[in-house]
């Protein structure tokens, strides 16, 4: 996992509603996405995320004995797994952004890869707590500046409520990367609004 991203000028540093942003992922690579009305950026996760995720937590099987303060630091220390987040305060839709360089002398994924990454990650889901009625369907998909990504789509219940989950997982020079978006349906134009935004996303070269 990268330690940090830096927004660039164009972008927002806390939470401020904005149209363009830039977030650098290393020396030679910018995330571009464009952020549509009611979508905020944060570096740090959200409070009202952090307190949903924590709410999430305190209903799986290890939590049964933990305390309130445990469990939170539990889903602190899984949400500082990403580096960025889009979050739409009136929904709680959330996409989460993280960009994982490659392990020293590890290869490049191949295509084949990528794919069962993307069917793991629709494994992983069908089997999280409280989570069922898992319909998924894995295809590629095109991130501008990346050299492959294959997208997740699932609709899915979790404690009983319709969720949607739409999510990346590409490679650019050097980096895994993986865009996951989470819609508890509360705002019908929310999950729209998040694919137009990940049909336009862009990794660029910079420093060359």
């Amino acid at each position: 996992m990268l330690s940090r991203l830096i927004l660039s000028s164009v972008a927002i540093l806390l939470a401020l509603p904005c149209y363009a942003a830039e977030i650098t992922v290393s020396e030679t690579l910018v995330l571009e996405i464009n952020l549509a009305e009611g979508w905020s950026l944060y570096l740090d996760p959200p409070e009202a995320l952090l307190e949903e995720t924590t709410r999430q937590i305190a209903h799986e099987p290890a939590a049964a004995n933990a305390t309130a303060e445990q469990i939170e630091s539990v889903a602190r220390r899984r949400l500082a797994a990403n580096e960025a987040f889009v979050y739409h305060t009136a929904s709680g839709a959330y996409l989460t952004i993280d960009f994982s360089p490659l392990e020293l002398g590890e290869a490049a994924p191949s295509s084949s890869n990528l794919r069962n990454s993307a069917r793991s990650a629709a494994k992983s889901l069908a089997g999280e707590e409280e989570v069922a009625d898992v319909a998924s369907d894995v295809t590629p998909c095109t991130v501008s500046g990346t050299r492959a990504a294959f997208q997740l789509a699932a609709d899915y219940r979790q404690h009983g409520h319709p969720m949607k989950f739409l999510g990346i997982i590409g490679y650019v020079e050097g980096y895994w990367f993986y865009l996951y978006y989470t819609d508890p349906g509360r705002d019908p134009a929310a999950f729209g609004e998040m694919r137009a935004m990940l049909e336009k996303v862009a990794v660029r070269q910079v420093g060359h």
